[in-house]
């Protein structure tokens, strides 16, 4: 299986280790390929750098979906997705909706822990596109952009485990980390949590697996 992860962003400078992240959740027999735009923003936190990059992910995936099984948006916002799935046959995922459809089977209550704050609108607008308003109950930024998530990593776990805690305060019994940023940060929190943490890219690469085999593989 071949899949194909589009890094929204006008950078390359995260995509190996991307590719590393997405490899450690993927099936033995899974290849990975992460590509990034040739222009576009450095990270997608607002209005303005999700309005930028929309035409720029349908045109790479566009481009490039004839040798890919899926695709995954690597971006919690899940931008251009949709589009996507109206023009081509090639299963495409976003990480927010692959993990709001799996907290829907672990628990009642859905809590999303993002990045900025500034992104919080734009969750609340997803999940209600989605139609999830009546499970998610409660959506939180750490307030950082994701270029300084890796900068001093204790700090942001320990900006993770506040918001979490007021998450579960919220209601919450189970959280996703809304930032394909945070991948690998389910993992550092969930010892201090009994409610489910939820990494998005193990999500999306489980969901979009899923699709695929469940659909049949392409043709050689």
């Amino acid at each position: 299986m071949r899949i194909l992860v589009i890094n929204p962003v006008g950078t390359d400078e995260w995509n190996e280790s991307d590719r590393r992240i997405y490899e450690m959740f993927a099936s033995k027999d899974t290849h990975i390929d992460v590509v990034s735009l040739e222009t576009g923003p450095r990270s997608i936190e607002n209005r303005a750098a999700e309005t930028e990059v929309l035409p720029l992910i349908v045109r790479k995936a566009l481009e490039l979906h004839g040798g890919y099984d899926g695709i995954i948006v690597n971006c919690c916002l899940d931008p251009a997705v949709d589009v996507i799935r109206s023009l081509i046959p090639t299963p495409a995922v976003g990480p927010c909706q692959a993990s709001l459809a799996l907290a829907s089977v672990l628990g009642r209550k859905t809590g999303i822990v993002t990045v900025s704050k500034t992104a919080v609108p734009l969750f609340e607008e997803l999940v209600l596109k989605y139609r999830m308003d009546k499970r998610v109950t409660s959506i939180r930024g750490i307030n950082i952009s994701v270029p300084e998530i890796t900068a001093d990593e204790d700090r942001t776990v320990r900006l993770l485990r506040e918001e979490i805690s007021l998450a579960i305060s919220d209601g919450a019994d189970v959280v996703l980390l809304g930032c394909t940023g945070l991948a690998g940060f389910a993992e550092k929190v969930q010892p201090f949590f009994d409610v489910p943490i939820l990494d998005p890219v193990a999500s999306a690469v489980k969901i979009v697996e899923d699709m695929v085999e469940l659909g049949g593989m392409k043709d050689e």
